[in-house]
């Protein structure tokens, strides 16, 4: 069994999401007024970084099989030491 990462999205209201997954799917900003620049994925030992997220779906993933969808209203991803925490305004589970 291989190491996971963990997942955690943050509201104005919390941590509403912590989750343990082996991968997590992400939509970048593409520019300043927020478009969507395309997926971005993140797997154990991702290279350090700050990504503007645009309006769109987060996914986790474990062992193959989607383990978390959800619904984010911009923000941010911050990527180190194989915890990715998302900040964001909005997040709503999708089932």
């Amino acid at each position: 069994m291989s190491e996971k990462i963990r997942l955690s999205i943050v509201t104005p209201d919390g941590e509403t999401v912590s989750v343990s997954c082996d991968s997590v799917r992400l939509d970048a900003q593409d520019d300043k007024n927020g478009r969507n620049g395309g997926g971005l994925g993140i797997r154990r030992g991702h290279t350090p970084a700050m990504i503007a997220l645009s309006e769109g779906q987060l996914t986790a993933s474990a062992e193959g099989s989607v383990v978390l969808k959800v619904k984010v209203k911009n923000g941010f991803a911050a990527v180190a030491q194989d915890v990715v925490t998302v900040l964001t305004d909005l997040a709503e589970v999708i089932e």
